[in-house]
């Protein structure tokens, strides 16, 4: 994803994920509604290309989640290594992945009646990720570079290897 990671950034939110129930896209389409002066797109409603997507990922400033069901997260991951921030519900493996900066209280989409109570605060942080876009890239690179080294190496998993083979068990 290197090629992605320097393209100019454009206000544009990215719903990265399959539209499904659990997924939540409804809650996206209405925050669509609420924040004209964004970009809201969901990349599975578009006919892209790998290419495209990435391009995509690359010129999002934003990428938002309400999952009620997540396994792992690859595309917040991917984002984050091409300085697309993640807005995460502090749920699912969000809430062992995601570092507070960039995770929400779960409470407020957990249903759609959460999310009408708190919509207030969700369209205020993902104004401040928008509009303050730059002052959120050192906690970004802090977050990929968490991603990277705990959940998407296989050092530990070399290490064990390792330890077996040495007879160090």
């Amino acid at each position: 994803l290197e090629a992605y990671k320097r393209m100019p950034k454009k206000d544009i939110v990215l719903f990265p994920h399959r539209v499904a129930p659990e997924k939540q896209p409804e809650i996206f389409r209405d925050l669509k509604d609420s924040l004209p002066q964004y970009e809201f797109v969901i990349a599975q409603e578009k006919q892209l290309t790998k290419n495209e997507y990435h391009n995509l990922l690359g010129e999002a400033k934003l990428i938002f989640s309400a999952n009620l069901q997540e396994t792992l997260g690859i595309s917040w991951y991917e984002g984050a290594i091409v300085d697309t921030i993640p807005m995460v519900p502090d749920r699912l493996s969000y809430k062992e992945m995601g570092i507070e900066e960039f995770k929400y209280p779960s409470t407020w989409t957990k249903s759609m009646d959460s999310y009408q109570q708190h919509k207030n605060l969700i369209i205020e942080k993902i104004v401040d990720y928008m509009d303050n876009y730059e002052k959120h890239l050192l906690p970004l690179k802090h977050q990929t570079k968490n991603l990277s080294k705990e959940f998407f190496s296989a050092d530990n998993l070399y290490a064990t290897i390792n330890k077996g083979l040495n007879g160090k068990d």
